[in-house]
């Protein structure tokens, strides 16, 4: 398998879900968007901010420069519009990454420290995480989505790459 095509591919897959997640999220009320669930993050809207802060965080740890990272808030991203900004500093930040992106920096060793504790993990590594971590967090938004009466539209790798054939 080629670390590049699928870190590149699972990234493109990644703006698709987000972008289709976003889409369905404004179609929302303000209560529903805040409504509380016992699952994810507790909320839509607390969830779509930790799926930011991920981007965040791990586009930090594979640049080095995760120390300067500051968690999003619901204080400083108010509403969607707000998030929906941030998500496209962070995704230019990835794209910069991305396209710079060689087989001897999938191999690098990247640290990422957490509650105390240093980890360290390849960069291919680090940049998995963040399409597959979001993939968990839309099960969770699906199921809150459902427990409205409201759905997502698909998010699958294979209606991405459908649509990627149809084109």
């Amino acid at each position: 398998m080629n670390n590049l095509s699928n870190i590149h591919e699972a990234h493109a897959w990644l703006r698709w879900l987000t972008g289709r997640t976003m889409q369905a999220t404004r179609t929302l009320s303000a209560d529903e968007l805040h409504r509380e669930f016992p699952i994810g993050l507790n909320s839509v809207f607390e969830t779509l901010l930790h799926l930011l802060g991920a981007e965040m965080v791990w586009i930090g740890v594979v640049t080095g420069t995760v120390d300067k990272v500051v968690w999003p808030t619901r204080e400083a991203y108010p509403d969607l519009d707000a998030i929906e900004k941030a998500w496209k500093v962070t995704r230019a930040d990835w794209d910069r990454y991305l396209a710079a992106l060689t087989p001897a920096e999938c191999d690098r060793i990247v640290e990422r420290t957490r509650d105390g504790k240093t980890y360290r993990q390849r960069a291919v590594d680090a940049c998995m995480q963040v399409p597959t971590h979001a993939l968990y967090h839309n099960a969770q938004l699906s199921f809150m989505f459902r427990s409205m009466g409201k759905s997502l539209p698909d998010s699958s790798w294979i209606g991405w790459a459908r649509e990627q054939q149809a084109c």
